[in-house]
């Protein structure tokens, strides 16, 4: 060997070996020989324990002195090998045990092929003799050894001694050498670890006895500072355990055992940490644990910079108020942090990840949109998307993102702000610029077209669009309480009927009525709900003397109706309104218009037919009346007056119309009898033709205009002969208070339709062709002049057409 320090493992586990059989060999010579039947019970336990004794002692100080090397226990082994000689001289054995700890020594000093042929010859020889020993003393009626043989003995036991001390000198002298020549080694070993690089440490008997200049370097010590301590002192205690399993592991396997992250305290501010790789080694006669350190200081900040920045990092993932989260492409959701856990309604990461992106997004298409555009530039700023939360509530997001591209492969990382409400507020600004540019659009839409079927069923149709339902509806009042739908919404199939309830509700309260969940339809409309419709908005459309109707907005979802959209719908009920109030004022127009014209032409042939009448008779007095007789004169002349109180009486009725319209209509009241203003109008219808006028009055005064009285009785008898039956009466009546005439006839009356125009100026309600015509006047005029002597004038069909004054 060239040097004193080196790893002996190998040459020990050899020795272990010899040592073990040596222990067998005691066994197997020293068993027969104390139970043989002439040792006494005092040898026998006098041989055991010298046997014991000289098997258990270089165990034992090999165990307690581990670093002393075996040259103490082959000395003491024999010692012990010539004490049980002299204990049993016939045990010429026991030599072998003398030879066995030369041989052990022998083998440790010498090459392996050397070592090999000793231990066999010394092994082969003291088995033979052990056999026979063992043979002579357990054989029966073997005779006991001459004294020749007891010479041999002697002289053999002399020579092995000899032999044996011989064979120790010879060692203690190769002993020597090789201690000078270790410990030359061991010089050139210290000259070699003070110029290395990496720190060295030696420690004995868990003592430090040596360090070289990188080791005073690294821990900032001088080697006489470290000389006497142990290297578990100068770490730090939580790394004290793991040092000392290193370094016993390393001494029991005689194998080099490595640490890593050991904190080791240093003198100064900074601190320190090392690997160590710990080895057995030789120094001089001794058993050494030679312990290399490495600095890892750098690393070691590097690491705790590391994971001071990954804390801090995790820290700002968890603390930023920005929802921050991590995907992988297929939509697992891998990382969280607290911001994102709020804005989907979580409470824990757990309950998030649980699910895929894909299944939050309420339209796949943009979770498919956003990952081609991170395919394609890495990085995605601003993308707008719908998602729903866990409790099932839409949200708008948006999603800054990028692409990254990890060990694991690629994954998705990006930032996400909940923009509901803004989306809320530019969706509200949206909808209402629709809804403004849509009040322009009805209006001129209202003004456009004449066909207010048609502008009913255009705007319907574009407010159903801008508020995005599915239909909108304007239920119209008609005579009699009859209900008009217009503008159903298209697949609903909805009837007067279902939305009468929300317009009945509506009309009553004079505002608009709001229903916002299914169950609020289904409780005030059921006939809606059943049609699927779970939310609606009414409004009335106004009129001038009563509502035209209602503005219904129906929708198959639980939309919420917004004060801008009531409003919308108020703006366009107006618009509705002003459309239909102009619709009838043009079709009042052109009533008046016909009525006008029929007007002229029933004036022109009421005045005409008299005047023709009395110019005709004018000229044939002028030409003919001295051949004219009384009769005939008086013929003419009735004829003269009859015609000329019709065109008087059409002329009065045009002043009243005239003057009623300017409230320049004035009447008396006094003391009027009726029977006689009836009976005086009766006298002035000389002829009736083929109708016959039954009168039942009785004596009754009144205060009223008498001439307003006549004018108003005429009127109604003209009109029961011109239109009524053939059957009239005129009937006078007490009530209390007051007093009523009926002009009753047993006529077809007036059709049903007409009932409510029958007191309309220049309106007809005959239509018949055969019947005269007339200038529509007299009824109005008649109720004009009744209601201004604080009367009435009514009319009623039940059998008989019935004018009651």
């Amino acid at each position: 060997m060239s040097s004193g320090l080196f790893k002996p493992s190998e040459r020990y586990k050899l020795v272990g070996s010899l040592l073990r059989i040596r222990v067998a060999v005691y066994i197997v010579a020293g068993v027969p020989i104390l139970l043989a039947p002439s040792v006494s019970a005092q040898a026998r336990i006098g041989g055991l324990v010298t046997v014991l004794v000289a098997a258990g002692t270089p165990y034992i100080l090999r165990r307690n002195h581990r670093y002393a090397g075996l040259r103490f226990a082959a000395v003491v082994d024999l010692i012990v090998s010539y004490v049980i000689w002299l204990m049993f001289p016939w045990a010429t054995g026991i030599s072998l045990f003398l030879a066995l700890g030369s041989v052990a020594v022998a083998v440790f000093l010498s090459p392996p092929k050397s070592a090999e042929r000793i231990a066999a010859l010394a092994v082969g020889l003291e088995l033979s003799k052990i056999g026979a020993v063992v043979a002579g003393l357990v054989a029966p009626g073997v005779a006991a050894p001459s004294e020749v043989t007891e010479i041999g003995i002697l002289f053999a036991r002399t020579f092995a001694l000899g032999g044996s001390y011989l064979l120790f000198r010879t060692i203690d002298s190769y002993i020597h050498r090789l201690t000078v020549a270790a410990d030359t080694g061991s010089e050139r070993y210290r000259r070699l670890m003070d110029t290395a690089p990496m720190a060295y440490l030696v420690q004995i008997d868990s003592k430090i006895v040596y360090g070289n200049a990188a080791a005073e370097r690294l821990l900032h010590r001088q080697v006489a500072d470290l000389v006497g301590l142990s290297l578990v002192d100068l770490v730090t205690p939580a790394d004290r355990e793991r040092l000392q399993i290193c370094m016993h592991t390393a001494i029991e396997r005689f194998e080099s055992v490595s640490l890593e992250n050991l904190s080791v305290h240093v003198v100064g501010p900074d601190e320190c940490w090392v690997d160590i790789v710990c080895s057995v080694i030789h120094h001089g006669r001794d058993l050494a644990l030679q312990i290399a350190l490495r600095d890892r200081s750098g690393q070691r900040r590097a690491e705790i910079d590391l994971d001071r920045t990954r804390d801090d990092y995790q820290q700002f993932f968890e603390q930023i108020p920005v929802a921050l989260y991590r995907s992988l492409p297929d939509g697992t959701i891998t990382k969280a942090n607290a911001a994102l856990l709020e804005l989907f309604g979580a409470e824990t990461e757990a309950d998030v990840v649980q699910f895929s992106a894909n299944e939050m997004y309420v339209d796949i298409a943009d979770r498919e949109h956003l990952a081609q555009l991170l395919e394609d530039s890495d990085v995605v700023v601003g993308f707008e998307q719908r998602m729903y939360r866990l409790d099932g509530q839409t949200i708008w997001v948006r999603d800054t993102s990028r692409r990254i591209e990890t060990e694991d492969g690629v994954v998705y990382e990006g930032a996400m702000v909940d923009i509901t409400s803004r989306r809320a507020i530019e969706d509200e600004l949206w909808a209402r610029a629709a809804q403004q540019e849509a009040a322009a659009t009805i209006g001129q839409i209202a003004l456009d077209s004449d066909d207010i079927a048609g502008v009913l069923g255009d705007i319907t149709e574009l407010v159903a669009h801008v508020l995005g339902t599915e239909g909108v509806v304007l239920l119209q009042r008609q005579a009699g309480g009859d209900f008009m739908l217009t503008g159903a919404g298209a697949g609903l199939d909805l009837s007067p009927e279902s939305v009468t309830p929300v317009a009945d509700r509506a009309h009553m309260t004079a505002a608009p009525v709001v229903l916002r969940t299914d169950a609020e339809v289904r409780f005030a409309a059921p006939m809606l709900a059943d049609r699927g419709i779970e939310s609606c908005a009414a409004v009335m459309v106004p009129g001038v003397d009563t509502d035209f109707g209602t503005l219904i907005a129906v929708a198959a979802d639980d939309r919420v109706f917004t004060g801008d959209d009531i409003n919308f719908l108020l703006s366009v009920a107006n618009v509705l309104a002003a459309a239909i109030d102009r619709s009838v004022a043009q079709t009042r127009l052109k009533d008046l218009l016909r009525s006008k014209d029929a007007f002229v032409a029933s004036v022109s042939h009421e005045l005409r037919t008299p005047l023709t009448v009395v110019t005709g008779m004018a000229h044939e007095l002028s030409e003919r009346w001295m051949n004219l007789n009384d009769d005939e004169l008086g013929e003419f002349t009735s004829l003269l007056v009859e015609q000329s109180r019709d065109m008087s009486d059409l002329i009065d009725d045009l002043l009243v119309a005239a003057q009623s319209n300017i409230g320049n209509v004035a009447v008396r009241h006094v003391p009027v009898s009726l029977d006689r203003e009836i009976d005086g109008v009766l006298a002035g219808f000389s002829d009736t033709g083929a109708s016959s006028i039954v009168v039942h009055t009785s004596s009754s005064n009144v205060t009223a205009d008498p001439i307003r009285v006549r004018q108003i009785l005429r009127n109604l008898i003209t009109n029961a002969l011109r239109y009524g039956g053939p059957n009239i009466e005129i009937v006078t009546s007490k009530e209390p208070g007051t007093w009523a005439v009926e002009v009753i006839d047993d006529g077809d009356g007036i059709p049903s339709e007409d009932h409510d125009r029958v007191f309309v100026a220049y309106e007809r309600a005959h239509k018949s062709a055969v019947l005269p015509g007339s200038v529509g006047l007299g009824l109005t005029v008649s109720l004009t002049l009744a209601e201004l002597m604080e009367g009435s004038l009514t009319y009623r069909f039940e059998e008989r057409c019935e004018f009651r004054l």
